[in-house]
């Protein structure tokens, strides 16, 4: 029994863990390009490079390296970032 519990418990934490990094995978950063001021400072937070700068000075999100942690809004002063 006691194993038992043990394995429902590992499997309700893989499930939520799976379920959050499914959620955050689905939801990834958005930049209103309006805001955006060009600073840079969520290119910085970024942990998988998933922000660069355009050429006009804009940040822009790679959809398919974003994992959604949203890092970059947290460190952006003009507020343009969100899921």
């Amino acid at each position: 029994m006691k194993h038992m519990k043990l394995f429902v418990l590992l499997a309700v934490i893989c499930l939520l863990v799976g379920s959050a990094f499914a959620v955050s995978k689905l939801m990834p950063a958005t930049v209103d390009q309006d805001k955006c001021i060009g600073c840079g400072k969520c290119t910085e937070q970024c942990p998988t490079g998933a922000i660069t700068l355009n050429d006009d000075g804009v940040a822009t999100v790679d959809k398919d390296k974003c994992t959604g942690c949203l890092k970059c809004a947290s460190a952006c002063p003009a507020e343009a970032i969100s899921a």
